[in-house]
Order: structure tokens, then C-alpha cells, then sequence
């Protein structure tokens, strides 16, 4: 689910589901008994152009999403299929990225960094499962301007993957460096990930066309990463058996190794295995969302629910 302009966008990996639309204003008259709403009745559209998703992708500022890790077979390949939201009511879908088969997720932004020749475009970073051609794992540079034309600008693997799941930019203003989570590096134990703790791959993208794998930042507890967003030079991780960990990436401009990267605070939402140092299995936390104006942080458990939160570092 993502949200855009009061509206949320559901998918789901059921068999066709397409993408659901709907006004979350229509919460603010709910009252004391919880209401259950209606697909047939209180939807604002449900766009059935694809089947089923893995997740949603937005980008407020342009009013699209792009469903991500549809169906293979489809003509899109897997890739984002996207949908101009500007009129909720009536989403439509000017294209699709499909050169680079299976996109797992993405983030979408107006560019605005060194590589000025992108400048004021339409860039995605996608994390993708496979080209398309033959299995591997990689970040996908994609400049999707042009929706009926998108241009794919570079494709840069890594020592270590194992199945390339998520990443974000250490910062959206400079847009200099992102990180990247691999979520099955630990339980393979590919590359430096051998040792099962959480790692997370450091890449300098000031050259959009030719990305760098500078360094990588390991955590002190072993768990699969997951999900992770950058707010303010730090990284909000969810990383499952480990849950919430903040990391201080601050330092990446002036060592771009991923040294001088350093915990500062952390939520555990699954302490079983704590006396193990971590273990390696899929329970514990799957995201994080710490955009909040108030500051809270909300942190999901696949056991235990939503825990709201608060860093006072």
C-alpha cells in the first residue's frame, strides 16, 4: 500500500487483485464502532490491468505509482507497470519497464544531483531479481521521463547477491550515494555476508551510467535485512529477527567504505533469539516507516503487530 495525495493504492500478491483505490478521508467520519468498508461500494476505482503485485511504488510529486513484481508472463515482464494517478478515479498506464525483467522494488524521484545531464528527469532505482535473460541480481538505473520511452541507463551488480530486495538514497537533496539490502546475502552467506550479520551495500551513483560498490556496513547482530529508509543521514533498517535499527550514515561523503557508519539506536521486536546473537529465518520485523511530522516511528512484527516508537538520539 502507498499513499498519494489522500488516496491509498493497495496491491496484493493474490491472483487478480489489480490495484485497489481507496479516499482515506472516508476514516475521519468512522465514530466509535470500527467500520468494515466495502470494495463494491467504497472504492474510488479498481484498476484491474494487471493481476497480482508485490508491492507499490509512488511518486507524489509526479501523481504516479508503479506496481512492481507482477507477473512474469505478463508483456511488462515483472517490471513497473506504471499508472498516472492524477485522476484517482480513473487511474490509466502510459507504459511499462520491462527491458530488465523482475523489478522486487524501486524509488522513484525527480533528479537532482552531480549527473546534471539527468537533471529535472524522471529517474527510478530498482532493485531487480534477474535481467531477463539469465538469473542474477542487480541495481537497475532506469530514466522513465519519457512513460511510452523508458530509457534504462545502467545495470550494476554486486559481489555477494543473492537476491537484490530494496534500497534508498542516503539522501534525496545531493543524491549521491544509495544503500542496498540483499535479503537472502546472510541466510546464503555469500560475499562478506558469510558471517550472517546484516549487511548493507554502499554505492556511490554520482555517475548514474557507471554506480560503484564503495564498501558495505555490517550490523553487530546477525539477521536478514529487509526493508530500510533514509531520513535525516540516518537509515531506519528493518532487518526481521533484529527489528528496528538505526544507523548514522552521515559519514558515507567522506568515506564512502561504510567505516565510519555506526548504530544509534535500535527497537527489538523479536528478543527469542537474542541470547544466540541473532539467528538467521524470516520472523521479526518487515518494515519501517519513519516520515512521520511527529517523529514516531512505526515499526511492523510478523508476531506482534505495529509498535509505535519514538528515536531520542
Amino acid at each position: 500500500m502507498k499513499v498519494v495525495n489522500g488516496y491509498v493504492y493497495i496491491g496484493s500478491e493474490a491472483a487478480d487483485h489489480g490495484l485497489q483505490v481507496f479516499d482515506m478521508r472516508k476514516l475521519l467520519s468512522v465514530r466509535g464502532t470500527p467500520k468494515t468498508f466495502n470494495t463494491g461500494r467504497d472504492l474510488t476505482a479498481w484498476y484491474r490491468g494487471f493481476g497480482s503485485s508485490h508491492n507499490i511504488v509512488a511518486h507524489e510529486e509526479k501523481n504516479m505509482v508503479y506496481a512492481v513484481g507482477t507477473s512474469r508472463s505478463s508483456s511488462c515482464k515483472g517490471g513497473l507497470f506504471m499508472l498516472d494517478v492524477s485522476n484517482p478515479a480513473n487511474p490509466t498506464s502510459p507504459g511499462c519497464v520491462s527491458e530488465d525483467g523482475y523489478v522486487h522494488d524501486a524509488q522513484c524521484v525527480v533528479y537532482n544531483g552531480p549527473d546534471t545531464q539527468y537533471n529535472g528527469k524522471e529517474i527510478c532505482f530498482n532493485y531487480n531479481e534477474d535481467t531477463g535473460l539469465s538469473l542474477s541480481f542487480q541495481l537497475t538505473i532506469v530514466d522513465v521521463t519519457n512513460k511510452a520511452s523508458p530509457r534504462q541507463i545502467s545495470r550494476t551488480p554486486y559481489a555477494g547477491s543473492a537476491y537484490t530486495h530494496q534500497g534508498w538514497l542516503t539522501s534525496t537533496s545531493d543524491m549521491r550515494f544509495l544503500l542496498l539490502d540483499d535479503e537472502l546475502d546472510e541466510l546464503d552467506r555469500t560475499g562478506v555476508a558469510a558471517n550472517n550479520r546484516t549487511t548493507t551495500y554502499i554505492f556511490n551513483i554520482t555517475s548514474l551510467a557507471s554506480p560503484i560498490n564503495t564498501g558495505y556496513y555490517q550490523s553487530p547482530v546477525k539477521s536478514i535485512d529487509h526493508n530500510q529508509y533514509t531520513k535525516d543521514g540516518l537509515s531506519y533498517q528493518s532487518n526481521y529477527n533484529s527489528g528496528l535499527r538505526i544507523v548514522d550514515v552521515r559519514s558515507v561523503e567522506a568515506d564512502p567504505t561504510g567505516k565510519g557508519f555506526k548504530q544509534v539506536g535500535f527497537f527489538d521486536c523479536h528478543p527469542e533469539d537474542d541470547a544466540a546473537g541473532g539467528i538467521v529465518e524470516f520472523s521479526g520485523s518487515w518494515s519501517v516507516y519513519p516520515y512521520f511530522r511527529s517523529g514516531y516511528i512505526l515499526l511492523n512484527s510478523i508476531e506482534r503487530g505495529v509498535f509505535a516508537l519514538k528515536y531520542r538520539g
